[in-house]
């Protein structure tokens, strides 16, 4: 028989805000259950510029099957988790999780104002940009690595947090400039803290998870999960250092003066208006 921890060890609470705790074996199924819950909430609400809920996520790793659907069939997802091992083992377990997503939306990545204007690199290189580029509208695989991957015996810092930030997308026709605009958004609305990974295995441990809609948690978390996915890369890339595919780009200075120059003398004269 296999080893495995009593029930008695399971313990729920509720806190004065309203958000679950839940201590014990099998904590994932409280996550995936706010996850349900949330994605219900939502569609009862149905507000018209919603574009439905979106998640972010960092996870040292995920493999467990319901969650992966979970994070799959949102409209909008994008989950982190530490830079896998490349040994037999690690690489077929690599694939059989992105094969899991492998139909998933992703994340736009414009919907995050520190993201909206990066580019993916061109062979390592930032991608120079002028006055006729057209806007990148990037769109973030739902599973993607960060930082260093184990080479030999020398410990390497890894990314090792589990949190998962809910939230709802919009949509406006203008920006805030009043301008007429195809503008995304994304609103935080819960988070989940706790110590499990999103494995399989983590279920039979004895772990913590909480949810919780502190405005101040929720800010801090967005702006650390923001730029978790900024210094992220494509789920199974070879690179065993911090190589983030996502780079400021280089701007074509003389190109956008000359533009910006050719839009001044453009401009209606001040003094020439209505007649003048």
């Amino acid at each position: 028989m296999s080893a495995s921890f009593s029930h008695q060890f399971n313990v729920q609470a509720v806190a004065a805000e309203g958000g679950s705790a839940q201590f014990g074996t099998n904590v994932l199924t409280g996550l995936v259950d706010g996850i349900d819950v949330f994605r219900h909430e939502l569609e009862r609400k149905r507000r018209s510029r919603s574009l439905g809920p979106g998640m972010l996520g960092a996870f040292l790793w995920v493999d467990d099957a319901e969650l992966l659907c979970w994070i799959a069939e949102l409209p909008s997802a994008c989950v982190v988790v530490s830079k896998q091992l490349r040994g037999p083992r690690s690489l077929e377990k690599l694939r059989r999780v992105a094969d899991t997503v492998k139909d998933a939306a992703g994340f736009p990545a414009w919907a995050l104002p520190h993201l909206e204007g990066l580019r993916f690199h061109e062979d390592g290189a930032a991608p120079v940009v002028g006055p006729g580029s057209a806007s990148p509208d990037i769109q973030l695989s739902v599973l993607r690595s960060l930082g260093y991957r184990k080479a030999g015996d020398h410990l390497v810092p890894i990314l090792h947090t589990k949190m998962l930030l809910l939230g709802e997308l919009w949509w406006h026709d203008e920006d805030g400039s009043g301008t007429v605009a195809d503008v995304i958004g994304f609103r935080p609305s819960r988070l989940w803290l706790g110590s499990a990974k999103g494995t399989e295995s983590s279920r039979r441990s004895l772990e913590f998870g909480v949810w919780t809609q502190d405005p101040g948690l929720m800010k801090a978390a967005q702006k650390f999960l923001v730029e978790v996915v900024a210094q992220s890369e494509e789920l199974d890339l070879d690179s065993n250092t911090l190589t983030p595919d996502l780079v400021e780009p280089d701007y074509a200075d003389e190109e956008m003066w000359e533009a910006y120059t050719a839009l001044a003398d453009d401009a209606p004269d001040e003094g020439h208006r209505d007649g003048e």
